[in-house]
């Protein structure tokens, strides 16, 4: 599952890694705000960039189909990806 922040990240870079991760083959995508940056006290968003996670999940959400094996259209997943997602959890 590739991790993704919306720390310091323009959204022309998300979509660039968006790209990258889709012609990987990749289909996980956990969207993150992310930390501030080393020596920064608290998460500023940048000009042309996501405020939280859910602006992050939301313009995936809008250039993306979800892959319809993990995710149901309710937006939640279905039991055999959440058990498989679970059992690898586990194991980390």
């Amino acid at each position: 599952m590739m991790h993704l922040t919306c720390t310091n990240m323009i959204v022309e870079k998300i979509d660039h890694a968006l790209e990258t991760i889709r012609s990987n083959g990749i289909q996980n995508v956990l969207a993150l705000r992310g930390d501030p940056p080393h020596g920064q006290d608290k998460f500023v968003q940048v000009e042309g960039g996501f405020a939280c996670a859910l602006d992050l999940v939301n313009h995936i959400w809008s250039k993306y189909e979800a892959h319809p094996d993990v995710i149901e259209a309710n937006g939640l997943a279905t039991p055999e990806s959440y058990q498989s997602d679970l059992a690898y959890l586990k194991k980390k």
